[in-house]
């Protein structure tokens, strides 16, 4: 039983901070010192500025009133009434996936929706404006994954979570953008902006999934086998946003190998370079990046050589054609 103690003179529950602005600081407080200028550290400086562009187009305000208010709210709805939450006791890969990756990435740890579906790989996150944050995974995902493979998928979504993915990802298809998930929509509208917009939130999604994967990174056992994970996931056709095909992860290595001691100014990719060879060069760049090892501080980095962040992001727009626009 919880009482007063009037001989004490003071009740120290009293002094506990009920007040919103006091959740949201214990939200933060963990990762808040990996925040630069309004971002994440890690995140790819391309990704923030494209996102920042998409808000300044006349139709954003509408989507994004549109989505907060009716389609995520009834998305919600029917995610709840179709699915089962993973815990320890059911679907625990998933759960504990969500754990490791919470804690790596020093979130709070979002509800994981596992969606019976044993013949479609799909995993995607939800964030909005008064929903929290959650992860949807179908079983047929869970089923093809290996553990690493299933949590750098599981890293990446609380990537998406964490730099404030989600809502744009859902936008996409308003603006005739195709892009994984369960529903399709059409375009409400013939405006002339949707055309400009389009084009460049389909830039945005593959800018986005450069900072998901360096998230994906942090969480894995060990960052050093991203490349070997990449290439299962890619063979097996689960990046269905990516054109299907068999990666040669030995002769993407060896093109790497020459990548990664190449000055920036003379990188040069081939023509042929398809853009998830892009994504998983991108990635490996990652690898011998500071910030990664000041996330990983258990990790050992002896005999790495680390780059700065400006260094890593000048690497990685070439590897991407990004300061072209052509991603």
């Amino acid at each position: 039983m919880f009482g007063t103690d009037s001989s004490a003179g003071h009740n120290p529950l009293l002094d506990i901070e009920t007040s919103f602005a006091a959740y949201l600081n214990a939200r933060t407080r963990s990762y808040k010192d990996h925040i630069v200028g309004g971002m994440m550290d890690y995140a790819f400086d391309a990704d923030f500025s494209v996102k920042q562009k998409i808000t300044t187009f006349s139709s954003w305000s509408k989507v994004y009133k549109t989505l907060t208010s009716r389609d995520i709210p009834n998305k919600v709805k029917r995610i709840f009434q179709s699915t089962d939450i993973a815990g320890s006791l059911k679907h625990p890969e998933i759960y504990d996936a969500v754990k490791v990756c919470a804690e790596k990435l020093q979130i709070s740890v979002p509800t994981a929706y596992v969606r019976s579906a044993p013949n479609k790989y799909e995993i995607y996150s939800v964030a909005a404006e008064g929903v929290e944050p959650f992860i949807v995974v179908t079983s047929g995902l869970a089923d093809i994954c290996t553990k690493e493979e299933l949590r750098f998928l599981v890293g990446c979504e609380c990537g998406h979570i964490q730099n404030n993915h989600c809502i744009f990802n859902m936008a996409a298809p308003y603006f005739g953008v195709k892009f994984i998930d369960d529903e399709e929509y059409v375009p409400s509208e013939n405006d002339s902006s949707i055309k400009q917009i389009a084009g460049t939130i389909s830039e945005w999604i593959k800018l986005s999934d450069i900072t998901s994967d360096r998230a994906g990174i942090i969480c894995l056992s060990n960052p050093q086998d991203y490349p070997v994970i990449m290439s299962g996931i890619q063979n097996k056709g689960i990046f269905s946003s990516y054109r299907k095909e068999n990666l040669n992860l030995e002769e993407l290595m060896k093109q790497y190998e020459v990548l990664h001691i190449t000055p920036a100014r003379n990188i040069s990719l081939p023509k042929e370079c398809s853009a998830i060879e892009r994504r998983i060069l991108a990635g490996l760049e990652f690898l011998s990046c500071e910030i990664l090892y000041n996330w990983r501080t258990d990790l050992n980095k002896v005999d790495i050589h680390t780059v700065n962040k400006q260094a890593l992001e000048v690497r990685c727009e070439i590897i991407l054609d990004a300061a072209k626009g052509g991603v």
